[in-house]
């Protein structure tokens, strides 16, 4: 220990500053012109998702909600370049099996999963990209695993990728250990399931001399110092959480070479310290060296000179917005000596204030709440966000472990390989999480380029095989049965539950497209061609493209969340009261495709929290497909059932008062979700439903009090949008066709109660509201209110989202329910 205090003071009295050059060697140049050439030729996009809850597990039968976020560019502005979004619900075996395509406005868009209650337990994963992603040899898909419990079971793998025993990783830092100068060692230790384990231990070198302790702070990572001497070789011997001991080589230190420190212990500064030894130095004194700082797009270029064996260069902070650095030396003619990646945390986050109405609430009641956004000069800023609420008396939430839009959009697309308890670097910022931060970087490098293939100008980035989608468009060929093309024939597009008409003519070689079309999956149109010579033809519509390639994801990514067995638990003691309710229900009846009754069945698509086969009546979606509404579908179908402007109501649901008679209308439910009484049930498209569940007495009971006026479930298809394209040729030159279309999610996304007369029944949900869009106005002003569900205990509110600019902001808050 002495000896290295010694050499830390010669170092502190000898260290020169870096000063600004001009630019070095045509190796250096062209590696900076190219880099100027990818940002300007192939801009990035990435995407994000705010789910509905803040940790990732649901129950088989339960909605996902998102909203989704996508940037563009090293600053991360709301994207202008593409419009659509896909979306991909994976099973457990990388399988797909849901797709839904999004338009996005402002760079944002909402959707959601309907999980299908006959999903076996296990761990699945949801998928976010636009084809513009698909042009990166490593794409920046968004990519989450979600934990579904069900009481269908399944197989849960054990994850055992990393071998029979832990495993321990050396990297020091800025690449390589240098003989005779001051070295940082960072460590990662993983267990067999891949996640970080503890570990402890000691360094030891060839003469076994202890040289260094080892003893993880966080998640199996830490950090030595130490000065590897020259014909030393040195040893780590360590011993696991679980007991298990082991040995591992620390690299060899190089006999020659010069190594680039960096520090950000100090919030305000980041040290940058390059050490040469003895070797090295003679070799290479008073040449030039390039220190290249990449940044959020822009980069910073020094050009020192060697003239002493360490120089030092202290950067303001301030003049870095938050996310990674990269400090890359070089020689003067271009070698890649050194890199070393950092990540700078500034106060330059958006501030979202939230102020509630009042701290301490009683079940039911509404709370309102204020919001107000400014940016980090404190000025009010107008944005995009999203807000969910989760009641932390039945699940605690591990805020450490959650992927924020700061976590993720910064960090976790940033670096390599799996990140365990993100948020832990964002939640509350401390000096031991910057310094856990800082680890991470030394452990987990950094994947956008390299600068040697930049040099060689090997860009990594393929042609651009896939355009920005800007619109939704329907396009094909009309040929001959021979196979010929037929020109200049005039196609009409006519919506079969009504709208406006267009048309297109074919070129030269039959093909045809009606440009930027909004219309949502499982519209149906009836396409009219009217050729002058007269010809009768066949018409294909082009098929989307083919969806890439599901990548398995990271082992430790797929292991099965035991909490969401808890949410089972909460399902189970809500099915219990139900069942004695259900058992009432004897007269079901299920009506066809034409408007006829048939025999009872169970074995449709059912949102009804008693489940298929307990409801009084049902149409199934093919019934009314094709009706312009949905009120107008089923009017007639519907036993006992009269609709005004959209909002049904029971024919008996009639009450007289002192004012006269008073219709009552019916509950609706969409999707599991409680819309409430008097909602118009024309808000959603006829074509993606997949049943109509009428509830009446005693079927109904189960929705309490609010169900007392009888209860419409209305369940939607889950794969509607993953379906392929439709045609067929109704009669010569008539074809129907259903083209693939944008997901349409409903407004209305809270999971709260729609008004303090809501049923009178344990809530049993975690998720209590959940808004997907929220936008401030010019003074950085909003509201929004929802009801309380009647669990009394600590509630968690959280915020999330973006201004324009690529500025982000996330915010928590909590309060009671007594």
């Amino acid at each position: 220990m002495k000896k290295f205090f010694l050499m830390a003071v010669i170092f502190g009295l000898g260290v020169r500053t870096i000063a600004f050059a001009q630019p070095g060697t045509d190796a250096v140049n062209t590696a900076v012109s190219n880099l100027k050439s990818l940002l300007t030729d192939h801009i990035i996009e990435k995407a994000y998702l705010h789910f509905d809850r803040p940790y990732p597990y649901y129950v088989a039968g339960e909605i996902v909600y998102f909203k989704a976020y996508v940037t563009l560019g090293e600053k991360h502005e709301a994207s202008t370049l593409s419009n659509i979004l896909h979306v991909d619900l994976i099973d457990k075996n990388d399988v797909l099996m849901q797709s839904i395509v999004l338009q996005l406005t402002g760079g944002t868009a909402w959707g959601d999963f309907l999980l299908p209650d006959s999903l076996q337990k296990g761990s699945y994963r949801i998928r976010a990209y636009t084809q513009w992603m698909r042009n990166d040899k490593t794409p920046y898909f968004y990519d989450q695993y979600i934990s579904v419990s069900s009481a269908n079971g399944g197989q849960l793998a054990e994850n055992t990728t990393q071998g029979l025993k832990p495993n321990l990783q050396f990297f020091p830092e800025g690449g390589s250990l240098v003989a005779d100068v001051p070295a940082r060692l960072a460590y990662k230790a993983l267990g067999t399931n891949g996640l970080g384990v503890n570990v402890k231990g000691i360094v030891v070198d060839n003469d076994h001399k202890e040289v260094a302790k080892i003893n993880s702070p966080h998640l199996g990572m830490g950090m030595f110092e130490f000065i590897p001497e020259t014909g030393k070789t040195y040893k780590a011997m360590v011993t696991f959480a679980d007991g298990s001991q082991g040995s591992v080589d620390l690299p060899v230190a190089q006999p020659k070479g010069i190594t680039l420190a960096v520090n950000t212990d100090d919030p305000a500064k980041i040290a940058i310290v390059i050490r040469a030894n003895r070797a090295y130095y003679k070799e290479n004194q008073n040449r030039k060296l390039n220190l290249l700082v990449y940044y959020s797009g822009a980069l910073k270029r020094y050009s020192p000179v060697l003239d002493g064996e360490i120089l030092g260069l202290d950067l303001p902070a301030k003049d870095f917005p938050t996310g990674i650095l990269k400090f890359t030396l070089l020689s003067e003619t271009g070698e890649q000596l050194n890199e070393r990646i950092s990540f700078i945390q500034n106060p330059d986050l958006l501030n979202l204030a939230l102020t509630p109405n009042k701290q301490v609430y009683s079940a039911r009641e509404n709370v309102q709440v204020s919001l107000n956004v400014k940016n980090k000069e404190g000025n009010p800023v107008s944005g995009s966000f999203s807000v969910s609420v989760v009641d932390e008396s039945k699940i605690l939430v591990d805020e450490d472990a959650e992927n924020t839009i700061l976590s993720y959009l910064l960090l976790s697309t940033e670096v390599k390989g799996y990140i365990e308890k993100p948020n832990y670097y964002f939640a509350n910022v401390t000096k031991e999480t910057r310094a856990g931060l800082d680890i991470l970087m030394l452990t987990q490098g950094y994947r956008r380029f390299d600068w040697t293939a930049l040099e060689n100008g090997n860009l990594p980035v393929t042609a651009n095989a896939f355009a920005a989608e800007k619109t939704m468009d329907i396009s094909g060929v009309f040929k001959t049965k021979s196979g010929a093309p037929i020109p200049d024939c005039v196609l009409t597009l006519i919506p079969k539950s009504g709208g406006n008409l267009q048309t297109a003519t074919t070129d030269n070689e039959g093909k045809f497209r009606f440009l930027n079309m909004d219309f949502s999956a499982g519209t149906a149109f009836v396409l009219k061609a009217m050729s002058s010579s007269g010809k009768k033809g066949v018409l294909t519509l082009d098929k989307p493209l083919v969806p890439p390639v599901i990548v398995p994801g990271e082992p430790a990514n797929k292991k099965y969340n035991a909490s969401a067995d808890l949410l089972m638990s909460f399902q189970d003691e809500r099915k219990a009261k139900i069942a004695e309710a259900s058992n009432l229900i004897t007269n079901q009846v299920t009506t066809d495709t034409k408007g006829n009754s048939a025999k009872r069945l169970d074995n449709y698509h059912s949102s009804n929290i008693g489940g298929p086969g307990h409801a009084d009546q049902v149409v199934l979606g093919d019934a009314i497909k094709d009706a312009p509404s949905i009120s107008s579908g089923l009017n007639g179908l519907l036993h006992g059932v009269q609709f005004n402007n959209g909002v049904p109501s029971l024919q008996t649901g009639v009450t007289l008062s002192g004012g006269g008679a008073q219709i009552d209308p019916m509950l609706v439910i969409f999707d599991g979700v409680t819309l409430g009484n008097g909602v118009s049930v024309d808000i959603i498209n006829p074509g993606s439903v997949d049943a109509v569940e009428l509830l009446k007495g005693a079927s109904a009971s189960i929705y309490g009090a609010a169900g007392g006026q009888g209860v419409l479930v209305i369940t939607t298809r889950s794969n509607i949008a993953s379906e392929q394209v439709i045609s067929k040729e109704m009669s010569p030159g008539i074809f129907s066709i259903e083209p693939k279309g944008f997901f349409k999610a409903l407004e209305f996304y809270s999971p709260a109660y729609a008004s303090q007369n809501a049923a009178n029944k344990p809530d049993q949900r975690t998720t209590i509201y959940w808004k997907p869009d929220v936008i401030t106005d010019a003074f950085g002003n909003s509201t929004f209110s929802f009801f309380n569900s009647d669990g009394k205990g600590t509630y968690r509110l959280e915020i999330q989202g973006m201004d324009s600019k690529g500025n982000f902001g996330m915010q928590v808050l909590r309060y009671k329910v007594q």
